[in-house]
Order: structure tokens, then sequence, then C-alpha cells
């Protein structure tokens, strides 16, 4: 128990008692003393008391009273059987608890309080969507198509009876097509109302639908695209997902569904320009609630895309050409001397492709045109090498390299070498890994010219010069001398690495290069002063570790010293490719004519579905070097880029430095990923939107349409005193209205619209001309439309148990309580205040009264003198 008092302003009043005493003593009064004294302290407590009565003093005393409103979800989402069975529970809650106040709730969309449980299935109710039932909207029904929790509790909180414990029971799948149940939380807590939740089973055990439609937001007629149809189900069934537009099928297949969300993915291809229906429809057996199994979208299918394509072997031109237009892309087709006259027309094209193009068909001024129409147009370039983009003629050092991702190198195509080969042939090499190396010593020779030198220093405990440095005209006998080599003996590196220096030291080459491999621990001695002898007359040295056993550090040491790379590999094997990519790289050939796989290094969208795995090996390609912002999407051998791209300025640049054509890419031709990659990839670096940008969005939020628009010029500003309007169909009715948009933000523009349900045809909406410069809407129609053939309230997802166990502990009640739980004794206790103020007004009143009297009569003051 305690004492309160509701404010503390009054206080301010008690001086008035000094006021009453000081003028006691200066009163002039027939009366005495003693009955003036006593008249002052009447009139100081009836200050006293009229102060306290001001400052409304309550006396609060605890009380276990419960007050309970139950909350019962009757929206078309939950199953008869299930709420029939939560109507008796919550008669019989009240009945076993006694609370001292029970009220009943039955909610959907709106929500109506009865007294007893058992009302609740009398509750006046109608289908929103439909109206089937024939009760209309009249007050005090409730629409059951939507459902709306926040609504309900807030009207629960009103109806808890004062000065009570608050416990609130909520009977509900958890989900809202309206309102936001997380914002009365706080409220909650506030007004210490313990909620108790209970999951609700939902209608439609079996039941799947359509959820959504993705559709790429830019999509070409003629373009292959993915569309992603996401399809809920409740249990794990079969199910057959059609995909069609203009009534026409575009794709089917039938589709193994989990319980939840499952994403059915369809590629199609739209042929025709314009605003198109796309569909999805499921058929599902057993499906009692065929509504929802339907799901339309709108799309504006652009142009087929227009690209040059300039070719430099114009007899080869056909292979690309055939193949983009195959993928629904238009191509111009230009001969690489016809460039110089016609880089004007670069702006006309969405993506240009240059083809084995020689840098000689291209004059300065043409050059800068194409950077400008890729860094200022967003254009985009395709750039494809051969034989025409290397070495000091090519590209190298040009306007043309800057825009791309790679440099070329500038050098010679095969340099003046002298290789020798510095091989282990000691016991650890026995067997497979000295006949490994063999093989890889003659790949390394094959790749030489016969005017390069090559030879061979074989060593175990002594170093034996097993082919003298010597021309590699005679590659049969040089090969013949290398299988003759045995393992035997230990291993001592220093003897052998200097004999090879010995030879080259005398060699008139230009490049002089050692390839050492050995697989053991060695002799020590002074390595180090042994290689930089070798590297002061540009010898260079490259070292191979196979195996754990062999002599890491060294060998990485000699190959630092020597200017040279290390490298160690546990297995044997790849001694072949290390070699050869030494023997590349000492030769420094910009064109490599070998057979190769191309590898996927980057996972990127734009070749989503290529699989790479099954393309066919591609037979040469042009050695180059990544820029250090490139995005290497595909590799050659030896990490060399074979696919890669960056933005340069507003638009992109992809270099592929194979061909396209029947020289390094014969096999890729019949190559069923040949067309496919070459569009995905053009379509991924061609500019998307030429002049003026207009961005219309209609999305349907609850009951209302969301439309948007953003527009921005040609030359990247907002144009200003627009007045956009759009034009609606209703479906119901075929009847067109026009509304007007309000600005929102330069060049944005807003309206919302009140949706009905209407599952025979979507609502159209389509952006008027009107009010809008010609050049600033463009040609295409902008129309879009929303598909709205039920209520978000048919889609029966299980019920929502993570939310409702959250509400539940955020207010200290009990998610999937017992009867007990709800009213049991929490040591808890409600505040019953008892007003003090009329007491005190009524005792204040008395004592004015007494004033009065002894004031006034004599006979109380003779009686109180008397005493």
């Amino acid at each position: 128990m305690s004492l309160s008092f509701e404010t503390y302003w009054p206080l301010f009043l008690l001086p008035t008692i000094v006021y009453l005493w000081w003028v006691r003593r200066r009163t002039e009064t027939s009366l005495t003393e003693r009955h003036v004294m006593l008249l002052t302290i009447v009139r100081s407590s009836v200050v006293v008391l009229l102060v306290l009565a001001l400052m409304r003093p309550h006396f609060n005393r605890p009380s276990g009273g419960v007050s309970t409103v139950f909350l019962i979800d009757v929206s078309r989402s939950i199953s008869p059987e299930f709420l029939s069975g939560a109507i008796r529970w919550s008669a019989e809650s009240v009945r076993e608890g006694r609370p001292d106040h029970a009220r009943f709730i039955g909610f959907a969309a709106q929500a109506s309080m009865v007294e007893r449980a058992e009302d609740l299935g009398s509750l006046a109710v109608y289908n929103g969507a439909s109206l089937e039932s024939g009760i209309r909207a009249t007050p005090g029904t409730i629409d059951q198509s939507a459902t709306d929790i926040e609504r309900a509790v807030r009207q629960a909180m009103a109806s808890f009876a004062p000065h009570r414990l608050k416990r609130l029971v909520l009977v509900t799948d958890g989900h809202e097509t309206e309102g936001e149940l997380a914002t009365t939380i706080s409220e909650l807590q506030e007004q210490r109302v313990r909620v108790f939740t209970i999951p609700a089973a939902v209608r439609a055990e079996g039941d799947s639908w359509i959820e959504s439609l993705e559709i790429p937001s830019d999509v070409r007629a003629g373009e292959t695209m993915e569309v992603g149809v996401v399809v809920y189900s409740r249990t794990r069934q079969k199910t057959t997902v059609g995909l069609e537009a203009a009534s026409q099928e575009l794709a089917k297949k039938t589709a193994e569904l989990e319980p939840g969300f499952n994403r059915i993915v369809f590629e199609a291809r739209l042929p025709d320009e314009g605003v198109v229906d796309l569909q999805a429809r499921i058929e599902t057996p057993g499906d009692t609630f065929p509504v929802n199994d339907h799901r339309l979208e709108t799309i504006e299918v652009g142009p087929p895309p227009h690209i040059l394509y300039v070719e430099g072997h114009p007899p080869s031109a056909f292979y690309l050409k055939n193949a983009l237009e195959s993928e629904g892309i238009e191509v111009t087709r230009m001969e690489a001397s016809q460039l110089s006259t016609s880089h004007e027309r670069f702006r006309d094209f969405e993506a240009i492709v240059l083809s084995d193009v020689p840098a000689g068909s291209m004059d300065e001024a043409t050059m800068r045109s194409l950077e400008s129409y890729v860094r200022d147009d967003a254009g985009g370039l395709v750039f494809v090498a051969g034989e025409t983009s290397y070495g000091e003629e090519g590209y190298s050092d040009t306007t043309v390299q800057r825009i791309l991702p790679v440099e070329f190198r500038v050098e010679e195509k095969w340099r003046d070498l002298s290789l020798i080969v510095v091989l282990d042939k000691s016991y650890s090499m026995y067997g497979r890994k000295i006949e490994l190396a063999k093989e890889a010593t003659k790949a390394a020779l094959d790749l030489l010219e016969d005017s390069h030198r090559f030879g061979v220093v074989a060593f175990d405990w002594n170093p034996y010069t097993t082919i003298p440095l010597q021309s590699a005209l005679n590659k049969e006998r040089i090969k013949d001398g290398i299988s003759r080599i045995q393992a035997s003996a230990q291993t001592n590196i220093y003897p052998a690495l200097e004999r090879a220096f010995e030879q080259l030291v005398e060699s008139p080459s230009k490049v002089r290069h050692v390839i050492l491999l050995s697989d053991g621990k060695t002799y020590p001695d002074d390595y180090e002063e042994l290689v930089e002898r070798m590297a002061d007359e540009e010898i260079t040295v490259s070292t191979v570790a196979v195996g754990e056993e062999a002599d890491q550090e060294l060998l990485a040491e000699i190959a630092t010293w020597g200017n040279g790379r290390s490298y160690f590999i546990k297995d044997a094997a790849r001694v072949q490719q290390i070699f050869i990519e030494e023997t590349q790289l000492a030769l420094e050939a910009t064109i490599v004519e070998e057979l190769f796989q191309a590898q996927l290094k980057r996972e990127v969208e734009s070749l989503r579905g290529i699989d790479f795995d099954a393309a066919p090996a591609l037979k040469g390609y042009v050695s180059t070097l990544a820029k250090e912002t490139a995005e290497v999407i595909l590799e050659a051998q030896g990490e060399d880029p074979l696919l890669a791209r960056w933005h340069y300025g507003m638009g992109r640049t992809v270099v592929f430095t194979s061909d396209v054509k029947n020289r390094w890419a014969v096999d890729w031709l019949n190559w069923d990923g040949y067309g496919p990659f070459w569009a995905q990839t053009i379509r991924s670096t061609m500019s998307r939107s030429q002049g003026a940008d207009v961005d219309f969005r209609v999305e349907r939020r609850g009951q209302l349409a969301e439309i948007e628009l953003l527009i921005v010029d040609g030359e990247g500003r907002f144009p200003r005193g627009l007045k956009p309007t759009f034009e609606v169909t209703d479906p119901s009715t075929s009847t067109v209205r026009k509304f007007a948009m309000h600005q929102t933000a330069p060049g944005a523009y807003h309206a919302s619209l009140p949706l009905s349900v209407s599952p025979i045809s979507p609502w159209r909406f389509e952006l008027s001309a009107d009010g809008l410069p010609e050049e600033t809407y463009g040609a295409r129609r902008h129309t879009r439309a929303i598909y709205y053939p039920y209520p978000d309230e048919y889609r029966f997802y299980p019920p929502d148990t993570e939310k409702l166990e959250q509400l539940a502990e955020e207010t200290g009640g009990v998610f999937r309580p017992e009867i007990r739980d709800i009213f049991a004794d929490l040591d808890e206790r409600a505040i019953v205040p008892t007003d003090l103020a009329p007491l005190l007004a009524a005792m204040a009143l008395i004592l004015y009264l007494i004033d009065i009297a002894l004031r006034r009569a004599s006979w109380p003051w003779r009686k109180i003198s008397g005493i």
C-alpha cells in the first residue's frame, strides 16, 4: 500500500497559512484571544485540506485481479476446424481461470468485440475479395480477405478493465497483410500487457501457389532471358510449371516441390518487341485452391540490339555473324578497310566488335572516335585478337590499347635463344620422375626453331654434358640423346650449373636461359657467387623443385639470384607444363599456337549457362598482360588472360585473346556454346539505353498501386516543368481513367491508386505522352500491369511461429500456453487507487462550516470555552 499525488503545484498555496496567522495578530475584534486562535487553527486546517485535495492524493492498494482479452484470428487463411476449437478452448479457459474480467475479439481486416466466446462463431463476416458470402460491408462486419493484427491488438489494449493485471491471448497464424504488429510491442511493454501467443492452423494443407516471377529489367527482342518462377508449396509434391506469352506456350517442365520456396528457372526468348504479358501457371494434382496457381507480369520488350562487326579476314566473317543473328542480334558487317571513313557511324550501334583488325586499318582519328564512343557515349567494345594485334606493328602503345583491359607485349615473334636444361638424374629420380622429366625436356625442345640453340646437362654426383649446346636443327637426334639418360648416384647441383654456365657464356644468342630441375638435397657450395656471375653475363636461371625432399629454399634463392622463376611441385606430372611455359617465356612469343582449354577463373552473370568443361580446345591465342583493375574471366595457359573486361569511362570493353573463326577457334564453331557465349558476352558489354531514360514502375503494396516515374534526359539532367499523367484501365469495367502524378524529387514523380481484386484480367497502367516532350517520352510505349486475382490472404503460409514466439518473450507472456499459464500468479500486482480528494474536500467543507459557526453563533464558543 502507498500514497501518491498527481500534482505538487498546490504546495505553493501553503504560505497562505502564514498570512492567516499574521492577520490574526493585527485583527481588532471583540473576540477573546483564545477564540481568535481557535478560528485561525480551523482556517489553517481548511487551507491544508484544500491544498491536499488539489494535489489529488491516491491511496494505492495492490490487487491480483486479472483482465483477459482473447484475440482470435478469423481471417480467410485460418482453418475452420482450428477456429472452432480455438473458440471452445477460449470459453473453457475463462471457466477454469475465473478472471475478474474477460472479453473476446474476433479480427481479420477489422475487429469486433463480444462478451462470450461462443458469440465469436456468429460474428458477421464477409469475403471482401469477392463478396461471395452475400454479406456486404456494413458497420460491424469483418472482411476476411485481409489480416491486420496491429489494429486488433490496439483494440484489445483499449478493452482491458482498469486496475487489473492485463493478459492478452493472441490466436493467429502471424501473417499480416496490413499493419505492422512490431510497432505495438513497446506500447504493450509500457502498459505491462503480457501476450500469450498460440499459432493457428492454416487451411489448404496441400496447397501450392506462384509467389512471384523474376524477370530481367531490360529485355530485348530475340534475347534469351532467364525467368525464375518462385513457387511456394506446403508439402513435398510434384507440379507442372508452364510459361506463356501472348497465349503461346514458351516452356513447360515438371518440378519436384519441397516444402517452402522453390525456384524453377526457364530460359525463354520473346521474338517481338513491345508490351508483353508473361504468365506462369502451375498444375498440382489434388490442389483444392487453384485461384492462386496463376501469375502474370507485364514486361516491355525492347528492340533487338544492333551491333557493328568489323572482321579483318572477311571470308571468315560469316561464322560469328550467323551465330549472333541466330541469337537475336542485328549485325552490320564492315571490312577493316572501311573503318577510317565510317567512324562517325559508331554512335548508331550499341556495341562494336573488332576481330583480327590490323592496327594499320585505323588512323589516330578513328581510334579517338572509338575511345569517345566507349568513354563518353557508354558504348561497348569487344576486341578479338589475331595475328595483327601483336608486336611492334600491332596495338601496343596506341589509343586502342588504352581503352582495353590488357596490354600487348612488344617483342619479336621468336627471340634468338640459347636454352640449357640442367637435369637431376640422381637415384631419387629413378622411375616415373626421370621419364617425365625427359619428356618435358623434349617438349621444350619442340618449341624451338632451327635457329635456336639447345643443350642438356644431366647430373648426379658429377655433371654430364648429355647434349652439348648446339643448333636445334636435328631434334630427333637430340631427343635420342635425352632418352638415354639413366638415374644413378647422389645429388650435386653446383658442378652441373657451372658446366651450363661455361657453355652459355660462349653463346652468341641474345637470350640465354637455364632451367634447373632437382628433387633432392645437394652439397653446400658458393651458389650465390656462381649465379651472380651468370646474371652479370645476362644469363637467367629458373628452378623447378620436385617433391618434399627437394632443396626448396636453395632452389628458390638460385632463381632469385638468377632473375628467373622458381616452381615447387609435388607431382612430377606438372614438369612438362612448366618446361613449356618457361621456354615460351624465354622466347617471349606473343603468339602461342598450341592446344589449350579455356579455364573459368571467375563466375559472372553474363556467362551463366555456358559449360566451359564441355568446350573444345582452342588452338592459339595472343599473350597479353592484364591491367591492374581488369577483371579476368577466362584464362588460357600459364594464367594468361583469355577473356578480360573492365569499365572505361561510361562504357565497357572486353578482350578475347583467341579468335572467332576457323583458325584458333575452329573446334568452337561446332560447339553448342559458341553462339550463346558470344551473344551473352556482347549483350553484357553493349550500352543498354540511348537518349532519355524513362523509368516507369508500378508496384502493388497491399491494396494500393504505387506508381513511380523517374526521368533523366539524354544529357543526364532532370527535365523541369513536366506534368506527367498516366491512364488506368479498370479490369472490372474496362473504363479508362487518367490521373496526374506529383513531383517528389528532381525528375521523380509519384501517385497512389486503390486497387480491387480482379480475377479475370489485370489492371493496366500506361504513361501518357501528354505533358512530356516527345524526345523525353521516347518512341516506346511505357505500359505496366498489375495482376491482382486474389488477396494476399490466400497465400496460406504455415504459422509464423518465430514472430509469435518473439512477441510472447518480449512481453513476458508464454508461447503455446496452457490455461494455467495464462492465469498463473506471477508475483505481480495491479495498483487499485482510491482518490482521497473528495474526502479531503468534504473535511475542508465541514471545517469551513465549523468556522462559520464559531464566528456567528455564541453557543458553540461557550460550549468549547466551558470544556
